[in-house]
């Protein structure tokens, strides 16, 4: 009599156990290669950065009297603008002058960081520079696995490179809070969707420390919480409402600390007027006669930042329209269009650094080979460009 050709029960299950394994063999291999190629971008990136800045320093350009010696101290370009104020509050914490440009106009997160960092021996651009390389690589590997939750693979890749190359990412290798703020965004909303509500909490009362545009997290953080609530116990549910209420609670936080330390827990807003920011009515027209009146103030690097505002309302539509979540696509929408309400233009570019979607719907706009290869060559010549003309311009 032949053998019976069905398999036991103890083969079946051994055979699903080494699929398994096999399988999660190779998505952890693949997941590694992905991590190498975020990695292999970051650096190129910032090798542009900082190459760029090293080579108008060394060669004292435009003008050699605004540049310290390369050998005291290399990269000072990227120490620069809003770099000083953050040095100063870690040095001596917020001091305000009434009806001046004051410290108190920025957020405490960074300067807190640089106190650290500083007090381990590392000057405090040496710290800022660490701080803001590091947390972009970190950045770019947690907004990796984010896009992955809502594009098909290679469309998350193409977003992560599109982030790195970005032409204003010389911000994320300045003494600025901008690559920590990204990291802290993108792993908000990752812990989020994996389920992680203290963690999720923890990222976004970080990001609302470093910068404003960690508030609007509330937006996708929220719209998990409520897609899930159903599913949650009654402890997790405490959890994900501990993970909405984090940015707002975050931001309280720094309006309650202003009001202690110097009496006014509005003087960050109260700063911002001074660099000619503030809330009305009639924002968004001053904001347009900001921009008709530039050249004649010569302030044409407004149009830069205008050009830059009409680039990310695109990707946000073109994100919008590929499915990526339409909560992420309101924060980035927020982010771009509510400092238009302040009155200016001014630094909307780098403010949009934040809005994630952007690059998502850049990435959906990159799966044509060959607008693939002409954004990354064309943004890599502008990041080299925005790194060396930093003196000439706000950032």
């Amino acid at each position: 009599m032949s053998a019976d050709p069905t398999p036991s029960i103890g083969s079946t299950a051994s055979t699903h156990t080494g699929a398994v394994a096999r399988s999660a063999r190779l998505a952890a291999t693949g997941r590694l290669a992905a991590y190498r190629q975020i990695v292999v971008w970051w650096a190129l990136s910032r090798v542009l950065v900082l190459g760029s800045a090293l080579t108008v320093q060394v060669i004292g350009w435009p003008r050699s009297d605004w540049y310290p010696s390369a050998l005291d101290q290399p990269f000072a370009l990227l120490g620069a603008w809003d770099g000083r104020w953050y040095r100063m509050i870690a040095e001596n914490g917020y001091f305000v002058i009434p009806q001046e440009q004051s410290d108190t106009a920025f957020y405490p997160l960074f300067p807190l960081l640089l106190h650290v960092f500083g007090s381990l021996g590392l000057s405090l651009d040496a710290a800022g520079l660490v701080l803001a390389n590091g947390g972009f690589l970190v950045g770019l590997v947690a907004l990796y696995e984010l896009a992955r939750t809502w594009l098909p693979e290679r469309d998350a890749m193409r977003t992560v490179i599109y982030a790195a190359v970005t032409p204003f990412g010389f911000i994320f290798s300045m003494v600025y809070p901008e690559g920590i703020v990204i990291a802290a965004m993108a792993l908000a909303g990752l812990f989020a969707v994996r389920g992680r509500w203290l963690a999720c909490a923890a990222a976004a009362a970080v990001a609302t420390a470093g910068r404003p545009e960690g508030f609007f997290l509330v937006l996708p953080i929220a719209a998990v919480a409520l897609h899930v609530w159903p599913r949650l116990s009654a402890s997790e549910r405490g959890r994900a409402v501990a993970a909405v209420l984090a940015a707002p609670a975050a931001l309280a936080g720094f309006a309650l600390y202003q009001w202690l330390a110097v009496g006014d827990p509005l003087a960050f807003s109260e700063a911002q007027r001074e660099w000619g920011r503030y809330v009305s009515i009639d924002g968004v027209w001053r904001a347009g006669e900001e921009l008709l009146q530039a050249s004649a103030n010569d302030r044409e690097w407004l149009f830069r930042d205008a050009a830059f505002l009409v680039l990310y309302v695109v990707c946000l539509a073109v994100a919008w329209r590929a499915r990526v979540p339409r909560s992420w696509v309101a924060a980035g929408a927020a982010i771009v269009l509510l400092p238009l309400v302040s009155g200016s233009v001014t630094s909307i570019a780098r403010f949009g650094l934040l809005a994630l979607p952007i690059y998502a719907g850049l990435a959906v706009l990159g799966r044509r080979a060959w607008l693939h290869r002409a954004l990354v060559g064309v943004s890599s010549a502008l990041l080299c460009l925005g790194t060396a003309t930093l003196l000439l311009h706000w950032p």
